[in-house]
C-alpha cells in the first residue's frame, strides 16, 4: 500500500457502508483487488474505510445488495484542493497581477527633479538625463548608477560646480550649484612685491609700484621686487604694488622608474552572471556557464527592490567577469632613463603655474638599483616668482 504522502497527491475518498453485513461490500471490494485503508467499525451495521481516488470508478461498479446502502461521506488531497481553489481562480490571479503591476510600477522613474538651476542650464541637464536613460517611465534596472550620474552631469557641464543625486521612491532629486563670476576685488591694501625663491630676473611688468631690480638680477628669497612706496623720504605715498616678474629658478628632483613594469589588459571577453536574494545570501538566476578564465576582473552592481515607499530586503544583482590577460613591459637602461625624464617633467610641471616653462634640463646622477633606473635631475624653469608683502605703516 502507498504510504499516506503519496496517497494525499493522488487524492482519497471515505465510503461508509450501511446495512446489514456490510462486511460482504468490503469482501467484494478485496476480491476486485481495491485496497482499503482506515477500516473502522461505526456501529453494530456500520462500517467506514478510505480508499484512492483512482478506485472510485471501480468501487461504484460493484453490484449492491438490497441489505446495505453505500455513501461517500468525504475526500480529501491534492485534486480535491485544486478543484477548490478553481472556484476562486480569477480573484487569485487579479490579486497577483495587481501585485506584480505594483511592484514593477514601484521600480520606475515617474518624477525627476532639478533644483538650483537656471532655465538653460536646466533644460540642458534634462537632455543629458534622457541620454543616459533617466526619465520619466524608465526601469530603475536599467539605469547607470548615481555616483556615474553625477560624474557623467559634472564632465559635460563646466559650469557647475556641484551635482547632487538621490533616489527617493520613484523621484530622482536633482541638486545643482552653478558657477558664478567672482565678485569684485576690494580695494588692495598698500603693499610691496617680494621674491619667492631665489632666482635670476628674466622679465618684469610693473602696473604700479617702483621697480627695485632689473632684468638679469639674481635675488634671493624676500627681497623686495616691487616697491608700494612712492613719492619721497619726507611725502611718502604708499600703493598697492602690481605686477608679474618671470625668473629663472633652479630645482632638483629624484626619479625612479622599474625596468620591468608588470601590468593588466582587458580582452573584450566578458560573461555576465544576475542573482537575486537578500544582501548576504543570493541566488544565481541566469549565467551559469562555468568561468575558464584564467586571469579575470569583475565588477558588480545592486538594485534593491522597492514596493511604493519601502526598501524591501531583496537585491537584484550583476556581476561582470571579465577576462583579462597579464604582461610585463621590460625597458632597457636607455629607455628607462628615457622614460624616467618624460615622467620627471610631467611630475614637475604639476608642481608649477600654467605659466611656467622648462628651460633646461640636466641629468646629475644616474643609477641602477634593485631593478630600477634612479634619476637625480636638474631643471631650470621659467616661472612667476612674485608674493605679496603688505606695508604697515610706521616701518
Amino acid at each position: 500500500m502507498k504510504n499516506e504522502w503519496t496517497s494525499n497527491l493522488t487524492g482519497m475518498v471515505q465510503v461508509k457502508v450501511m446495512g446489514l453485513g456490510p462486511e460482504r461490500f468490503l469482501n467484494d471490494c478485496m476480491r476486485k483487488g481495491i485496497p482499503l485503508r482506515d477500516v473502522k467499525k461505526s456501529g453494530t451495521n456500520s462500517i467506514t474505510f478510505t480508499i484512492e481516488l483512482k478506485d472510485y470508478k471501480r468501487i461504484k461498479n460493484i453490484p449492491r445488495k438490497k441489505e446495505y446502502r453505500v455513501f461517500f461521506i468525504g475526500r480529501k488531497g491534492l485534486p480535491f484542493e485544486i478543484r477548490r481553489a478553481w472556484k476562486y481562480f480569477g480573484f487569485v490571479v487579479g490579486i497577483v497581477g495587481f501585485l506584480v503591476v505594483l511592484f514593477l510600477l514601484s521600480n520606475m522613474v515617474w518624477r525627476v527633479d532639478i533644483k538650483g538651476a537656471s532655465p538653460e542650464i536646466e533644460y540642458k541637464l534634462r537632455k543629458d538625463l534622457t541620454a543616459m536613460g533617466v526619465k520619466t517611465g524608465a526601469s530603475q534596472f536599467s539605469i547607470p548608477k548615481m555616483q556615474t550620474i553625477q560624474k557623467k552631469l559634472q564632465d559635460d557641464n563646466p559650469s557647475l560646480t556641484w551635482v547632487g543625486v538621490q533616489l527617493k521612491g520613484t523621484t530622482f532629486h536633482f541638486e545643482v550649484v552653478e558657477k558664478h563670476l567672482p565678485k569684485p576685488e576690494k580695494a588692495l591694501k598698500p603693499r610691496d612685491i617680494i621674491a619667492s625663491e631665489e632666482a635670476v630676473i628674466a622679465s618684469l611688468f610693473v602696473e604700479k609700484g617702483k621697480p627695485m631690480v632689473v632684468k638679469n638680477d639674481f635675488v634671493k628669497k624676500g627681497q623686495v621686487l616691487v616697491s608700494g612706496v612712492l613719492g619721497t623720504e619726507e611725502h611718502p605715498i604708499l600703493v598697492p604694488a602690481v605686477g608679474k616678474i618671470m625668473g629663472e629658478v633652479w630645482r632638483e628632483e629624484i626619479i625612479s622608474i622599474p625596468l620591468d613594469t608588470p601590468f593588466t589588459l582587458l580582452t573584450g571577453e566578458r560573461k555576465t552572471r544576475y542573482y537575486i536574494g537578500t544582501k548576504e545570501n543570493k541566488i544565481k538566476f541566469w549565467g551559469f556557464e562555468k568561468n575558464k578564465y584564467k586571469s579575470f576582473e569583475g565588477e558588480s552592481s545592486s538594485y534593491q527592490f522597492k514596493f511604493l515607499k519601502w526598501k524591501l530586503p531583496i537585491y537584484f544583482t550583476k556581476k561582470t567577469i571579465l577576462e583579462s590577460n597579464g604582461f610585463v613591459r621590460s625597458y632597457s637602461k636607455e629607455q628607462a632613463a628615457e622614460l624616467g625624464k618624460q615622467f620627471g617633467r610631467k611630475e614637475l610641471m604639476k608642481k608649477l603655474s600654467p605659466d611656467a616653462k622648462i628651460l633646461q634640463e640636466k641629468v646629475l646622477h644616474e643609477s641602477i638599483d634593485n631593478g630600477k633606473v634612479n634619476l637625480r635631475m636638474y631643471y631650470k624653469v621659467l616661472e612667476d616668482i612674485t608674493k605679496t608683502k603688505t606695508i604697515v605703516q610706521g616701518d
